[in-house]
């Protein structure tokens, strides 16, 4: 995505309209400026991005001023983030050393970052709404070791290895729910807890659930997307969705081939196969 430039710096636009700064360290003492006289409340810290320098002890400067902090590196001291007590957006990746202590920002609303030993105080995260955890694993192979969110409106999971979604109906004002690379997730069915607050949801690479059927419990879907995990017995579950408005399936077998089920949903996804009833280029509007 190409930056935008405003005021002569470099913003990364989100898909929610969102915008951070980008801190390019050849300008670095012009961005803490901009920020500070600007009231920049979210950054992003990439080299990739402009950044070269081998610390970001500038964070310091701006303890009382950022919200939003997003740190893909994994080269850098992390032990200052520590003192970014006015977070309310967090995303960095585990460095393999320093712990982040997660209650020191109370005001944490949304956080992206691995699931390791050094991540403390997760459960201290009263006001967490967005959750993505890489590499959540747990000797129960399920989401009841996962803190108690009340305020939890999307959950994505990368690289897990549950079997069961255990633990997952304590979460009940869940909206969105994705799950990338769970190889070892065996069944939905606990998802029925659900069924009133779900509306969207999306599998990827988890090639051993049998019974996708129980999405067709959750009334409150309108969007579904399963890509690359393993096969479907049938869609017949999409008309118990009266409010879907989005399918896809790419990578997916459905064994029946009966694709006409999906008529009537606004957009609807796949790749084509010789025992489908209908071919993808159908359902284009």
């Amino acid at each position: 995505m190409v930056p935008e430039i405003i005021d002569g710096f470099k913003f990364q636009k989100g898909i929610d309209g969102s915008k951070k700064l980008i801190i390019e360290s050849s300008k670095l003492d012009a961005c803490i400026k901009y920020i500070l006289e600007e009231n920049i409340k979210t950054i992003t810290i990439n080299c990739f991005q402009g950044y070269d320098l081998l610390n970001i002890d500038f964070l310091s400067e701006l303890s009382n001023v950022l919200e939003g902090l997003h740190l893909p590196e994994t080269k850098f001291n992390n032990q200052v983030v520590n003192t970014l007590h006015n977070l309310r957006y967090l995303g960095f990746a585990d460095n393999k050393k320093d712990v982040i202590d997660l209650s020191n920002f109370p005001k944490l609303e949304s956080l992206a970052c691995d699931y390791s030993s050094r991540l403390k105080g997760l459960g201290s995260c009263k006001k967490l709404k967005d959750l993505t955890l890489t590499g959540y694993k747990t000797k129960s192979k399920d989401l009841s070791e996962l803190p108690l969110f009340l305020e939890l409106r999307g959950l994505s999971l990368f690289k897990t290895d549950i079997t069961t979604m255990q633990g997952i109906e304590r979460f009940s004002n869940l909206k969105t729910l994705e799950i990338f690379s769970a190889s070892k997730l065996e069944t939905l069915a606990l998802l029925q807890a659900l069924s009133n607050t779900l509306e969207e949801i999306q599998i990827e690479q988890c090639k051993k659930i049998k019974d996708f059927e129980t999405l067709g419990k959750l009334h409150s879907l309108k969007k579904i997307i399963l890509s690359e995990s393993g096969e479907l017995k049938t869609l017949a579950f999409v008309k118990e969705l009266p409010l879907l408005e989005f399918i896809s399936f790419w990578g997916t077998n459905v064994l029946d081939g009966n694709i006409k089920y999906c008529e009537g949903v606004n957009y609807v996804g796949f790749d084509n196969k010789k025992h489908y009833t209908h071919k993808s280029e159908q359902f284009k509007k």
